[in-house]
């Protein structure tokens, strides 16, 4: 947790431990309906409804509250922030404004004591968490202890992340988890927003022009195709940019066949019920709470994303059952605008009397989000579903085996905790098959359980690094796998989208479920009556100031690196891995061809690449007895190292005005 070896660090602040108050964390009740998931003697899970279950939240775990005077600008909220075996998300609070109002005329000399019987003065409080955000607690180390540690990194906290409005402007993408567990009636509402921008993006220039600008990455070459047009507009009908128009549309809708449905929304990071946790600092009973209240058929959030006294739909990932969709009521009191900056990023959420934390699969407030949305049709049913299917809780037995600290062990934790992480993405697809059962075959009530149990077993994998449940999680799954009959019932249509190269023979058309009915959404075509113009039309030609074999070269490394990107290997899934691929290519390009005038080696590539000069097409017809080019494959990324190189030389390759 030591921010000065996190790679991840965007940022530090710095906090003197005497400035931070540490207090209990707070349990709240409530009883409600509940699926709990128990294991039987054979360790295997099973469903138990039970009425009136005493549901437990713990009302700050994971998250602070940071003063405004030291939260910087950008923190959009809230900063995720670690130091030595610490991890809190905190909230940007005005902190000194709630101590000088709840003290009045003795706030100078007003001191509180937090959970180690240490007093502090409120007015030096710059930060308030909890026992669950300091991991050193569980290891019995002392307070002073930790507090020297923090002292001898000078007291800088890491911010490791915060929170960012989504880059596709006021919609966000749902998941085939979500969608698939909505009303297959609703889906053509649910659809709209999506088809619209997708027809948008054939028919409006300025839309794709704006897609490109807020999706360019280190690979791709979004960024040249918008500078291109930006030099000349006519550029939009070269043969170049509408192939490559067509093919990212195309890829942008099977990402939306895939689940991610544009709908009204963001992901929002929790905060939970933070005026109690005010509250809680200087020892008020956090029932006294005025900001939130209970509701019978919801449960109560702020969130200044939305309009007050809406209604909201929210899903936390992993999301696998209807069980575990959420239903808000965006509610207003003055003293969450008055105390605390949340933004539009974060969202405040009433953990008292509530079932939030289980309803979420076992949520916490340490930076976790939910994907919120206004869509009326996804509200409607997400009211219908809290208030309909119980919430599942987690009553699988803690593991109660010893580990000692000896090699062997080690390896054996090491062993459970890979396969545990294998399992997670086994337990949410197969809950997805589950769930399309439940919709074809409902008087099998064994499908809603499995949805259940494996939900839970998703959330039991990903927990496995910081506690251990006394069940085998593979072979649990592997045994209700075995249970659903899919040999004879079949894969859901869809899988053929989410699980490339899967066998169609496996494939059961006439099951019905949500992602089914987007699967199989036709989308209208579009042809522009504009003329197509050829590349030639925009093409200037350079003199080659070098020899060509140095060129090949350049080809050579260019196809090297084509072949890492897009190899199906899981090693080389890794952004970062690929991003500094992509810039040792660069290098390499470079050091082959060290001239600084790189407008030959610009224009002999693209001419190459895209058979524009006749003698360019002689070549690839063969007419020419010279080495074939794989760069007429290769176009996107050429062009993308070609404008990291050199942009000007580019830009002026392609710099001839067409008549």
């Amino acid at each position: 947790y030591a921010p000065l070896v996190a790679s991840s660090i965007v940022g530090k602040i710095k906090i003197e431990p005497e400035n931070i108050l540490i207090i209990k964390d707070i349990d709240s009740f409530m009883t409600t309906n509940a699926l709990s998931v128990e294991t039987d003697d054979n360790k295997h899970c099973f469903v138990k409804q039970i009425k009136d279950y005493k549901l437990k939240n713990t009302l700050f775990d994971g998250q602070a509250l940071i003063d405004s005077s030291v939260f910087p600008q950008w923190g959009n909220g809230y900063l995720l922030l670690r130091h030595h075996f610490c991890k809190m998300a905190a909230f940007n609070t005005h902190i000194q404004k709630f101590f000088k109002d709840y003290y009045e005329e003795l706030y100078e000399y007003a001191q509180v004591e937090d959970m180690f019987g240490v007093k502090h003065f409120v007015k030096d409080i710059k930060l308030i968490t909890t026992d669950n955000a300091m991991k050193w607690i569980k290891f019995n180390i002392p307070y002073q202890t930790w507090c020297e540690r923090v002292h001898e990194n000078h007291c800088n906290f890491g911010i490791v992340k915060t929170a960012h409005k989504s880059k596709l402007g006021e919609v966000q993408r749902m998941s085939y988890q979500m969608v698939n567990a909505l009303d297959v009636d609703i889906m053509d509402s649910v659809m709209k927003t999506s088809i619209k921008y997708i027809d948008a993006l054939k028919t409006d220039d300025q839309v794709f022009l704006e897609y490109l600008r807020k999706n360019v990455n280190f690979a791709n070459d979004y960024d040249v195709l918008v500078a291109l047009v930006e030099q000349n507009r006519d550029f939009i009908r070269s043969e170049y940019f509408r192939q490559r128009r067509k093919a990212i549309i195309s890829a942008y809708t099977l990402n939306f066949k895939s689940g991610h449905i544009n709908q009204n929304g963001d992901n929002l990071v929790i905060v939970g019920s933070p005026y109690a946790m005010l509250l809680a600092s200087v020892g008020e009973d956090v029932n006294k709470d005025p900001t939130f209240q209970v509701e019978q058929e919801a449960i109560q959030c702020f969130a200044q994303r939305f309009e007050f006294n809406e209604y909201l739909a929210e899903f936390r990932s992993p999301f696998n059952a209807k069980e575990n969709m959420g239903y808000l009521h965006n509610v207003y009191h003055p003293f969450l605008e008055e105390y605390f900056e949340l933004g539009e990023q974060c969202i405040a959420v009433n953990l008292i009397g509530t079932d939030f934390q289980d309803r979420n699969n076992g949520s916490d407030q340490d930076s976790d989000s939910i994907y919120c949305t206004n869509q009326s049709d996804i509200v409607n049913y997400a009211k219908y579903c809290y208030n309909n299917y119980p919430t599942i809780v987690n009553n699988i037995p803690k593991e109660k085996q010893i580990y000692r600290n000896t090699m062997l062990d080690f390896a054996t934790m090491d062993n459970n905790l890979a396969k545990a992480q294998l399992a997670i993405g086994e337990s949410s697809n197969l809950a997805q098959i589950a769930l399309t059962y439940t919709y074809n075959f409902p008087l099998e009530h064994k499908y809603e359980d499995y949805v259940c149990i494996l939900s839970v077993l998703a959330q039991a994998a990903i927990d496995g690094a910081k506690r251990r449940y006394d069940i085998d999680i593979p072979q649990e799954i592997k045994r209700i796998k075995a249970d659903m009959n899919i040999k004879e019932n079949g894969y859901p249509a869809f899988w053929l989208i989410i699980r490339r190269g899967f066998d169609k023979k496996k494939i059961n058309n006439s099951l019905i479920c949500p992602m089914n009915k987007l699967c199989g959404t036709k989308i209208k075509k579009y042809h522009s009556l504009e003329t197509t113009l050829p590349m030639s039309e925009f093409f200037q030609s350079f003199k080659l100031d070098t020899n060509r074999r140095k060129c090949k070269k350049v080809e050579d490394l260019i196809q090297k690196y084509k072949l890492n990107l897009f190899e199906p290997k899981e090693d080389q899934e890794d952004y970062l891995l690929l991003r500094a691929d992509f810039d040792k290519l660069v290098e390499d390009i470079r050091q082959v061809y060290l001239s600084k005038n790189y407008l030959g080696l610009t224009s002999w590539l693209i001419d190459r690449a895209f058979c524009i000069s006749a003698y360019a097409q002689a070549c690839a017809n063969r007419s020419v007895n010279t080495t074939q080019t794989k760069l007429n494959n290769n176009r996107a990324l050429l062009l993308k190292v070609l404008y990291r190189i050199s942009p000007n030389a580019v830009l002026t390759v392609f710099g001839a005005k067409n008549s």
